[in-house]
């Protein structure tokens, strides 16, 4: 895990003001069913069948009274309704509020903002009291596991020390350690040799061990240091500690091996010496704080620059105000801030005198209120989104704000006159400052299609695999195998894909049952009467829970629009072939409603927040609906949310409802930007130095993980973030360099899981194959086919896998050649393909009547109704 801290969100201060929780038990209203349509909703809990109650948020919202709107949750700062009390919220920014007795302190910040802004009511004065600061645990160890070897003799094979460890962090999140081994060649106490390793993050699954080893974390260069030398009664130490997460660290030292660079390739224990293992425990605590706590650095009457933790802060009272004591070190300021109620205080990127007097002049003009609207231009195929911000001046003269821009905006910046000299290190790689009050950014659109066209050559293949399928599917005495929300909705996935290869191949009566087959199911869903699969609207969080529910959906609101953007995507399929029955009237009302729950564009919305799940801001969503961790909220499965966006494009498109279809395109644009620099760092400029791996599993508040939430296997790991792979997951080729990276990255991961001894083969992968093939074949499809002919051909599909649709794809793309994302089309469901000089123009119109499509590259087509792929030399 890498560890970062946003701006404005994790101030090293402490602020002493006591906080109101409120929990309470919710209780279910009078029963009733709410008619949409041909369909309905619940807003009461029926007992389960188990006659138990069913999993539900037992806590209430913790807002203020000021706070009118649906409550928010699956953002950056939804824990503040888990118990801090959330006083208002605008696009990107949140006001928080603490009461005790009749003090009252409201704290405004955000995403991008430097500043926190202050207001108060107490007649006392504002106290600041300084957190101490941390012991650098990247650099030393704090409180570690220690092996240590005595005695040892032998010529040095001058290769590193030898490691694995078998870690298990319990179900802690967001937790990272770290190994080294220290030599002292000629035992005569003094240290000769330091090799340190690389950062391991571990995983939150408790029955979880993880293998920490010197293969699969590599030797850091600028911490390593030290000739190396042969051994004469010398000493070796391994020492293994924790560098940040709450909880304990576990290792089983049965499975622990430690070799030692020695010719012979002596291990411990060792006859040549002691081993020596202390403290008696296995068990890694919380590190402890260290000394003191902020240093004085500037000070011009009401302002004062302190470093904390080697960060540097600005606090800014008003005009006339002085914060005191005067010394130079201090444990915490104070000040009666000159008899008015307000006070700010900024992250700085540095401690010049300049930099600090530059924040100082626009300490005092106050964010209001945050805004974004987004517009889908068709000709440019680019989304151009507008941030704006509305502020209150306090004092002073100056009323331009510092906004720092992450990535994915400022290099899509559309005026960059603004940007000034000023950067910080963020949560996901540097940002550049804005001094301003809006800006604008221009994201390009890289296109979706329902599915990718079937070649002629594989028709006559795919045929048999398709009625087998089908078979299959009719010969289960369960034709659905699951219940709830997201493994149903995989089926509906793939159900779906089938369909779009039915179609191509004129297999008509079995795309018309399978139809039917999602038709009946999905009515079974949008059914009230129906206790055993159903939805319920909770008045209390204003969200709509799909029950049997699964991941936290009910209990924490977690994942809803990775779950339900396969019941949106099967309704996309079903108003191709049926359009009635996505009528208002029918079950569009229904679908609807699952849009609106995961994110209504509308504002003013009366049943369900504006944006739920996603961040304009930080340009992805949040999975977590309370994000109640000590690295905020998270997100796993980037690639399910852009099926949620892929689903809003084709649903939008099938019912002519351009509302839906553009924020889809929004959603997918943004996104899609997002992931190239925060999930996969395409371009090498957001992980860390030493990271190790060229992509996340998880993106963090704070930073990200090479990690998921129930296995540390590779495979899993990165194609988490592929799948389902379908016509809306092109973006994931715009690099086709990366995928190979990817790919082979992760075969060198299960490597060094071979060579540890744990499961998994260096040559292949051993498990959803399937979705690791289909990534590769964005890349280079001849590969991936032989590939997945010699090692996929006979394993299981993934469960939202089919033989069918991974043969087509893989096929599709053999034939269609590379993606071509340097040119887009005035029409969403439309992209260009590469091959050998000739590029394939693939174009999906889902309307009744030709369509006029032109591409970038000046290209133009009359485009009859349905799939089509033309021809052009370059």
């Amino acid at each position: 895990m890498y560890d970062c801290r946003p701006l404005g969100a994790h101030l090293a201060l402490r602020i002493f003001v006591s906080m109101v929780v409120m929990v309470a038990v919710q209780t279910p209203t009078n029963a009733q069913v709410v008619t949409v349509g041909k369909g309905s909703y619940r807003t009461d809990l029926p007992l389960g069948d188990d006659g138990q109650p069913r999993r539900l948020m037992k806590a209430k919202p913790s807002v203020g009274d000021r706070f009118a709107q649906p409550v928010p949750t699956n953002d950056w700062c939804s824990s503040l309704v888990w118990p801090t009390v959330l006083d208002g919220q605008s696009d990107w920014v949140v006001t928080a509020l603490w009461k005790s007795q009749s003090d009252e302190l409201l704290a405004t910040f955000g995403h991008g903002l430097p500043f926190v802004y202050f207001e108060r009511k107490s007649e006392r004065p504002a106290k600041i009291q300084f957190l101490k600061a941390s012991i650098d645990r990247h650099q030393q160890p704090v409180e570690p596991i220690v092996f240590e070897l005595r005695g040892v003799d032998g010529k040095h094979s001058q290769a590193d020390g030898k490691f694995l460890l078998s870690v298990n962090a319990g179900k802690n999140v967001g937790v990272g350690s770290m190994a080294r081994i220290q030599y002292d060649f000629d035992g005569d106490g003094e240290t000769d040799r330091v090799e340190r390793f690389s950062l391991m993050a571990t995983d939150p699954v408790e029955s979880s061990w993880e293998t920490y080893s010197d293969q699969s974390h590599e030797l850091d260069s600028n911490q390593s240091h030290g000739a190396k030398r042969d051994f004469k009664n010398g000493t070796v130490t391994l020492e293994f500690w924790k560098v940040f997460g709450e909880g304990q660290l576990q290792l089983d030292l049965e499975s622990c091996k430690i070799e030692l660079p020695i010719d012979e390739g002596t291990r411990f224990p060792s006859k040549r010496g002691s081993l020596e293992f202390r403290p008696q425990s296995a068990i890694v605590e919380t590190a402890k704080e260290g000394p003191t706590a902020a240093k004085i650095f500037y000070r011009d009457r009401n302002s004062v620059g302190v470093t904390v933790n080697r960060t540097h802060y600005g606090l800014f009272a008003p005009g006339g105000a002085t914060w005191l004591p005067a010394g130079s070190d201090v444990d915490e300021l104070s000040s009666s801030l000159g008899g008015k109620s307000y006070f700010s205080i900024a992250v700085l990127p540095d401690n010049r005198p300049e930099t600090i007097k530059w924040f100082q002049d626009r300490a005092f003009a106050f964010v209001r209120d945050t805004n974004i609207e987004y517009r889908y231009d068709a000709r440019s195929s680019s989304v151009k989104t507008v941030f704006s911000i509305t502020k209150e001046t306090m004092e002073g003269q100056q009323t331009e704000l510092p906004i720092a821009l992450y990535r994915h905006q400022h290099l899509n910046l559309v005026d960059r006159e603004p940007l000034t000299e000023f950067e910080f290190a963020g949560p996901r790689g540097n940002m550049k400052v804005l001094s301003g009050e809006s800006f604008t950014t221009s994201t390009k659109f890289l296109g979706v299609l329902p599915s990718l066209p079937v070649p002629e050559s594989s028709k006559a293949i795919l045929g048999p695999m398709v009625e087998a399928y089908f078979e299959e599917l009719s010969a289960r005495e369960r034709t659905f195998e699951r219940d709830d929300t997201y493994w149903n909705g995989k089926e509906f996935g793939k159900i779906s894909e089938v369909i779009q290869i039915a179609t191509q191949i004129g297999k008509d009566k079995i795309c018309e049952q399978l139809v039917k087959l999602l038709q009946r199911r999905l009515e079974s869903w949008f059914d009230a009467a129906d206790t055993e699969r159903f939805f319920y609207y909770d008045k209390t969080w204003n969200t709509l829970i799909g029950y049997p529910d699964s991941y936290g959906s009910a209990d924490t609101l977690n994942d809803h629009h990775f779950h339900y953007s396969y019941f949106i995507k099967a309704a996309a399929t079903i108003a191709q072939y049926d359009p009635d029955w996505v009528r208002a009237e029918n079950y569009g009302g229904m679908i609807d409603l699952l849009i609106r729950n995961c994110a209504t564009g509308e504002r003013g919305d009366p049943l369900f927040p504006w944006m739920r799940f996603f961040d304009p801001y930080a340009g992805h969503s949040w999975a977590s609906g309370n994000a109640a961790f000590a690295s905020g909220n998270n997100q796993e499965s980037s690639s399910e949310s852009m099926n949620f966006a892929t689903a809003l494009i084709l649903y939008g498109e099938a019912i002519g409802d351009e509302r839906i279809r553009d924020l889809g395109v929004y959603w997918h644009a943004t996104e899609a930007e997002a992931i190239k620099h925060y999930w996969f760092d395409n371009d090498g400029e957001v992980f860390p130095t030493g990271f190790g791996a060229p992509c996340v599993g998880m993106v963090w508040g704070d930073g990200g993980t090479y990690g998921t939430w129930w296995t540390a296997n590779p495979e899993e790991i990165h194609g988490i973030n592929f799948l389902p792979l379908t016509g809306g997951s092109l973006y994931l080729a715009r690099d086709p360099d990366y995928v190979k990276r990817n790919f082979e990255s992760m075969l060198a991961a299960n490597e060094r899981f071979h060579n540890a001894g744990f499961e998994g083969d260096p040559l292949k992968p051993t498990a959803w194959q399937d979705i690791t093939y289909e990534y590769l074949a964005l890349a280079d499809p001849a590969d991936a086919a032989r590939r997945y002919q010699v090692n996929g051909l006979e394993t299981n599909s993934e469960f939202g896998e089919t033989k069918a649709h991974t043969h087509q794809w893989i096929a599709a793309l053999t034939w269609l050649g590379r993606y071509d994302a340097s040119v887009q089309a005035n029409w969403p469901t439309a992209v260009a393909f590469n091959k050998q000089g000739k590029r394939a123009y693939v174009v999906y119109n889902g309307g009744q009547n030709s369509q006029p499509v032109k591409f970038t590259d000046g290209v133009k087509f009359d485009v009859p109704v349905g799939l089509h792929c033309f021809w052009r030399e370059n």
